[in-house]
Order: structure tokens, then C-alpha cells, then sequence
């Protein structure tokens, strides 16, 4: 009976303490919902022009894979996909997959579960086989760019 019990109050401690014992899921789910409030409360006027942000930009004048993601989240937010897309075309992608996480870790913390189906997700084969892809995006753009061919629309 000393055995069972031991058992069963060592997985009740392990949920409780599920945000400590995860601690990377759990920051990377608060920053995500943080980035999904901030790109539905800011303006879609103030996202459209700016300094210039991205360090790969500033030194190269080229886009990196990543150039555009802001102003395609905010654009996501308020409906506006055309724009999202044209500022960067995984910028509305990674916006559904950071709010599917989000509402995952958020059930399963709700739930007191452990955030590991989480990170198998984030580890999935798909996952890095769609970051190639994006990453593949991303230099073509940026040649693309450095040689002026037009294929894709300015990143300004």
C-alpha cells in the first residue's frame, strides 16, 4: 500500500509542478501569446513603415528568411492576408502553428499536465522539414533581391 501511495503522490507533485520541470515550453508559450496580443492590439498603420529591424538586413541590405514576420502577423491579425502574405509568406503559417502551441500548453497547464506532448510537437519531423522550406524561401528571396529580379515583392 506504501508503494501505490508513494506512486500516486509522485505524479500529483510531477503536475503541480509542470511549469517548473518545463520551463523552456513554458517561456516559449508566454512569449508566443504575448506575440499574438501584441500583433492583434497593434495598428496594421503603424506596421507598414519603420526602422529597419532585422541585423541581416542592416549589414547585407538583404532579406533574412525572417524579414516581414512582424508586419505579416499584424497584417494576419486583422484579416488582412494578402498583405500578411506579401510581407512574408510563412508569416501567417507561423502565426496558426504559435497559437495552436499556445492553446495546447494552455490546456495542458490548465489541466495540470505535462507540456511533453508540446515539445514532441515542436520537434516533429514536419516541423523542421517546413523550417527548411522556410529557410530555402528565405535565400531565394534574398538573391532573388541582391540580383533585382522582382520575383518577390520588397521587404521595406
Amino acid at each position: 500500500m506504501t508503494s501505490v501511495r508513494g506512486t500516486v503522490d509522485c505524479v500529483s507533485a510531477s503536475r503541480v509542478d509542470v511549469v517548473r520541470d518545463n520551463p523552456s515550453v513554458s517561456a516559449a508559450a508566454a512569449a508566443g501569446a504575448a506575440a499574438l496580443v501584441a500583433a492583434a492590439v497593434i495598428p496594421e498603420s503603424l506596421s507598414s513603415s519603420g526602422p529597419i529591424m532585422c541585423p541581416v538586413r542592416l549589414l547585407t541590405g538583404l532579406p533574412c528568411p525572417g524579414c516581414g514576420l512582424t508586419r505579416s502577423w499584424i497584417a494576419t491579425a486583422h484579416g488582412d492576408l494578402g498583405a500578411a502574405f506579401s510581407y512574408n509568406a510563412f508569416g501567417s503559417l507561423s502565426m496558426a502553428f504559435v497559437a495552436v502551441l499556445v492553446m495546447a500548453s494552455g490546456a495542458l497547464l490548465l489541466a495540470r499536465r505535462d507540456l511533453a506532448p508540446v515539445g514532441r510537437l515542436v520537434s516533429n519531423p514536419l516541423v523542421y522539414a517546413v523550417a527548411a522550406v522556410w529557410i530555402g524561401y528565405g535565400v531565394v528571396r534574398a538573391v532573388a533581391a541582391a540580383t533585382g529580379s522582382g520575383l518577390f515583392p520588397s521587404v521595406s
